[in-house]
C-alpha cells in the first residue's frame, strides 16, 4: 500500500478541490499536493532549555523533505520544562502532557491528511508524548532528539543540572557570600540549549527512541549545537520520504523484539525509572504485551555498562563520543533480538555489526560492567501488591536490605520540610503518599526531598518510598511507583508514623512489616480523600488514569474511581 493521499486520491480530482484550495491558500500547489505530505511535529518555544533550538532543527528536516520529493507541513504542540515547576503543584502536569501531546498530534495529523511525520522533542513526557500521538495515527513516523546540552563549568570543574538542585534545596544558602556562589553556579551550569547532559528522563528517552528503532542510528545523542544534528535533521527529513514510499509504519518497527530491546537498554544505561511507564504505554498503544515482569526478569541479567551521571561521572556528551547508541547495542549484542527493524530501513545487526565502545571508562562492556546486573528492580509485597520501582545503582550495598521506621508525609513539600529541618535521621523510611497519578493528580517528581537528603548527606542512609514518581536526575534510596496508589486504597494509605517498613531488594520485596490482619483492618476504615482538583485536564486525568504498574496514562475507561 503507498502513502495515503495517493491511495484514497484525496487530493485528487473534481471532489477535492475544497482540500486543494485549503493549502493553496497557504501558498502550496498542485505538484506540492501530489506529493507525499509530511507533517512536522515542532516542539520549539522559548520556555523549555531542551526545545528552544528545535525551529532550526526543523528548518534542516524540511529541506530534507523538499529534496525527497516530499511536501512538508509544520506545525507546533506544546512542550514544558518540569525544572521551572519544581516546590510548586504545577510540576504534576507534567505526567499529563504526555497524552495531551498525544491526542494534538493524533487530531492534527488525521485531520489534515497528513502521510508521514517527522516528531522534533527532546524531554521527558514530551518524547513518549510525541512518540504515541505518531502511534495513533499509523503513519510512517521518524523521531528526532534535540540532543543533549553540553555540560557546564563552574570552580574549575564540569558540573551539571542534578548538582545545582542538590545545592539549592538540600543547602539552603544563606548570607550574601553563599548567595553569590549560588547565582555565579546557575549562571554557568546551563551553557546552551538541549536536554541536561546526564541520564535524566529526557536524555533516556531520547536514547530509547534510537534503541526502539524510531530514530536514525547514531542520531539521539548528538549534541544540540553540533552542526552533526543538523545534519542528521537533513537526513531525517529525506527519509521519511522514503519510508512513506515504502509505507514502513510503527507498526513494523515498535514490536515486542524492539521493546524488549529498549529495555535492555534502558537496564544497560541505568535509565530514568519514567522510562518504566512510558514502555510499558507504548506496548499498550500498540497492543503487545509488555509489563512489569519483563523489567525484573531481564533486570536479573542485563549488566549496567554506563558510567553517566548519577550512575558514575560522564555525561550523555562522553557516551556520544564512546559511540552513542550502536555502541551501546553493540556491546549488548548478545542479549538482543538484531532482527529488529528499525526506521533506517536496517535491522538492528546491520546496525551494530561493527558498532563497539570506544572509551570504557565511560562505556564499558558486558564483560567488565559498572554492575553485574539490575539498573532497575522491580519490588513488590504487602506495601506494593502492583509493584514498585527502584534505580539501584543509585542505592548503597549496605541498603539493599533495610528495616527502618515510616516517616509519613502527604507532599512533596511536607517531607522537605522536615528533611531540612533536621527531623529525619539515618534509617527512616520517609513514606510520601498522594501523590500518584489520581493522588496528585499527575504523579509529581520527588525532587524536593532527594535532592535535599543529598544536599545534607543522608541520601545513602534513608529511604523514600512513594506512589509518586522521580526525576531521571535522583540519586540515593529511591523507591516509586507504589501501585496501587494511596488515593485508591493502596496498603501505602493506611502506613502510620513509625510502622516498621521493610525493604529487601535482592529478594525483591517491599513489605509493611505489620500483621496481615491489621493491614486488612486498617483499609477497611479507611475512606478517600477529597479530589485536590474538580476541573480541566488534571480532573480528567485523575478520573481516567491508568496506575503506574500500567503506565499511567490516560485510560479509556470511562472512571477509575467514584465521581
Amino acid at each position: 500500500m503507498g502513502y495515503r493521499s495517493k491511495d484514497q486520491k484525496l487530493f485528487s480530482g473534481d471532489g477535492a478541490s475544497h482540500r486543494r484550495a485549503i493549502y493553496k491558500g497557504c501558498g502550496y500547489d498542485d505538484i506540492d499536493l501530489s506529493r507525499p505530505l509530511i507533517g512536522v511535529v515542532n516542539t520549539c518555544n522559548d520556555a523549555a532549555l531542551g526545545h528552544v533550538h528545535l525551529d532550526k532543527l526543523a528548518e534542516q528536516v524540511k529541506a530534507g523533505i523538499w529534496q525527497a520529493g516530499g511536501t512538508p507541513f509544520e506545525f507546533g504542540t506544546i512542550a514544558t520544562c518540569g525544572e521551572i515547576s519544581i516546590g510548586t503543584p504545577h510540576l504534576r502536569y507534567e505526567m499529563v502532557i504526555r497524552d495531551v501531546i498525544a491526542s494534538s498530534i493524533e487530531i492534527m495529523a488525521n485531520v489534515e491528511l497528513f502521510d508521514g511525520l517527522v516528531l522534533l522533542a527532546s524531554c521527558d513526557s514530551i518524547i513518549p508524548g510525541v512518540i504515541i500521538g505518531a502511534m495513533r495515527t499509523g503513519l510512517p513516523s521518524i523521531f528526532l532528539s534535540g540532543g543533549p546540552q553540553l555540560p557546564g563549568r563552574f570552580e574549575n570543574r564540569q558540573v551539571v543540572m542534578s548538582e545545582l538542585g542538590q545545592e539549592v534545596f538540600g543547602a539552603r544558602p544563606d548570607g550574601k557570600e553563599k548567595q553569590q556562589r549560588l547565582r555565579a553556579f546557575e549562571d554557568r551550569v546551563c551553557p546552551g540549549p538541549g536536554a541536561c547532559s546526564l541520564m535524566g528522563t529526557a536524555n533516556t528517552m531520547q536514547i530509547i527512541a534510537e534503541a526502539l528503532g524510531m530514530a536514525l542510528p547514531g542520531s539521539s545523542t548528538v549534541p544540540a549545537v553540533y552542526a552533526e544534528k543538523l545534519r542528521f535533521a537533513k537526513s531525517t527529513g529525506r527519509r521519511i520520504v522514503e519510508m512513506v514510499k515504502n509505507d514502513l509504519r510503527p507498526s513494523a518497527v515498535v514490536t515486542r523484539a524492539s521493546l524488549l530491546n529498549a529495555i535492555t537498554v534502558e537496564l544497560a544505561i541505568a535509565g530514568s525509572t519514567n522510562a518504566v511507564m512510558h514502555l510499558i504505554s507504548f506496548a499498550r498503544e500498540m497492543g503487545i504485551d509488555i509489563g512489569l515482569d519483563d523489567f525484573d526478569r531481564l533486570s536479573r541479567t542485563v549488566p549496567v555498562i554506563s558510567r553517566v551521571i548519577p550512575t558514575g561521572r560522564a555525561t550523555v556528551v562522553d557516551l556520544h563520543n564512546a559511540g552513542g547508541v550502536p555502541a551501546v547495542m553493540g556491546e549488548l549484542s548478545s542479549m538482543l533480538d538484531v532482527g529488529a527493524m528499525t526506521v533506517s530501513g536496517e535491522t538492528v545487526a546491520e546496525i551494530i555489526k561493527d558498532a563497539g565502545s570506544t572509551d570504557t571508562a565511560v562505556l564499558t562492556t558486558i564483560e567488565d560492567p559498572v554492575f553485574a546486573s539490575g539498573g532497575i528492580a522491580v519490588l513488590r509485597g504487602s506495601l506494593a501488591p502492583s509493584g514498585a520501582i527502584g534505580r539501584i545503582t543509585t542505592i548503597p550495598d549496605n541498603r539493599m536490605t533495610h528495616r527502618g521506621p515510616a516517616r509519613v508525609f502527604h507532599s512533596d513539600e511536607d517531607a522537605y520540610q522536615a528533611v531540612t529541618a533536621g527531623k529525619i535521621i539515618a534509617g527512616d523510611v520517609i513514606i510520601i503518599r498522594y501523590e500518584g497519578p489520581v493522588g496528585a493528580p499527575g504523579m509529581r517528581e520527588m525532587m524536593m526531598t532527594t535532592d535535599a537528603l543529598v544536599g545534607a548527606g543522608k541520601a545513602d542512609d534513608v529511604f523514600v518510598v512513594t506512589d509518586g514518581r522521580f526525576s531521571g536526575f535522583t540519586e540515593g534510596s529511591a523507591i516509586g511507583h507504589v501501585a496501587p496508589e494511596a488515593a485508591i486504597g493502596g496498603p501505602i494509605a493506611i502506613v502510620e508514623e513509625g510502622d516498621p517498613v521493610m525493604i529487601d531488594i535482592p529478594s525483591r520485596k517491599l513489605d509493611l512489616d505489620i500483621s496481615e490482619k491489621e493491614i486488612t483492618g486498617r483499609l477497611e476504615a479507611w475512606s478517600p480523600p477529597p479530589a485536590k482538583v474538580k476541573r480541566g485536564i488534571l480532573a480528567v486525568y485523575a478520573k481516567t488514569a491508568l496506575q503506574a504498574h500500567e503506565g499511567a496514562m490516560i485510560d479509556d475507561r470511562l472512571s477509575n474511581i467514584e465521581s
